[in-house]
């Protein structure tokens, strides 16, 4: 009887934790569509206020970061649209949209840092990464691993060498595949996961040499600008460039993605 009691208590708990979340998907999604409706009306402050409200209650999404960055763009701030563009493609790289209006709010930025190592080739790898989901790279490695374990039954029990011929090439294609993909789908996963880049979100910040503001300054970024991240503390991160500067800038005047 008491076990029974406790079933009920436990059933009537979780049936309001389902209340609750479905309640609150509910009214996010409502004040979602109220945020579009002001993009419509070029209402674009207020839409941000409402946006940044929902990913300040943690629930985020690749659209939600793309309209805000719309927002942002909008409104000229160019180093937070590009911010929220970054978050979104972070979250789904293959999305063909963020990858424009994420390419476009680039080109509006002041700096054009020289890339000190093969320009070609890191941006190759990276669209190489980004060319399909990690949840896309794991599916094509388990068909692939599939099809390879399924070519090698076959080779074993051909009668032909036609058929034997047949089983090794597509097997040994397949194998090498799953390979490729698995590698990829772990840089994907790294990429998508690891806080490593910044984005400067102020009109101009100046890079100091050490992080204090009584250091001396090295050079000035300007918004939208991406740099690497090295390492962070409360106040303070310290940034590489593609050309290989490195210094220190205050934590609240970038995003870390």
């Amino acid at each position: 009887m008491k076990l029974f009691e406790n079933l009920k208590i436990k059933s009537f708990k979780i049936v309001i934790l389902l209340i609750i979340f479905s309640a609150k998907v509910f009214a996010n999604t409502e004040t979602s569509a109220q945020a579009e409706k002001l993009y419509e009306q070029k209402k674009y402050a207020e839409a941000i206020v409402i946006y940044e409200g929902i990913i300040a209650e943690h629930q985020i999404s690749d659209k939600l970061y793309y309209n805000l960055g719309n927002c942002y763009f909008k409104t000229n701030q160019i180093g937070k649209a590009i911010y929220n563009y970054e978050l979104a493609h972070k979250l789904n790289p293959a999305d063909a949209d963020i990858k424009v209006n994420l390419k476009i709010a680039s080109s509006k930025t002041i700096d054009k840092i020289e890339n000190k190592e093969n320009y070609f080739i890191g941006a190759l790898k990276t669209g190489i990464v980004n060319m399909i989901s990690s949840n896309g790279w794991a599916w094509l490695s388990i068909i692939s691993l599939i099809v390879s374990f399924g070519m090698l039954f076959l080779f074993f029990i051909a009668k032909t060498g036609f058929l034997k011929r047949i089983g090794f090439f597509i097997g040994a294609l397949s194998l090498i595949i799953f390979v490729i993909s698995m590698v990829l789908g772990y840089s994907s996963i790294n990429m998508k996961h690891q806080t490593s880049f910044a984005i400067i979100l102020k009109r101009e910040v100046k890079v100091q040499t050490e992080p204090n503001t009584t250091s001396e300054s090295k050079f000035s970024l300007h918004e939208g600008t991406k740099t690497a991240v090295i390492n962070q503390t409360a106040k303070w991160v310290n940034i590489r460039l593609e050309n290989g500067n490195e210094g220190w800038i205050e934590a609240s005047n970038v995003g870390l993605f």
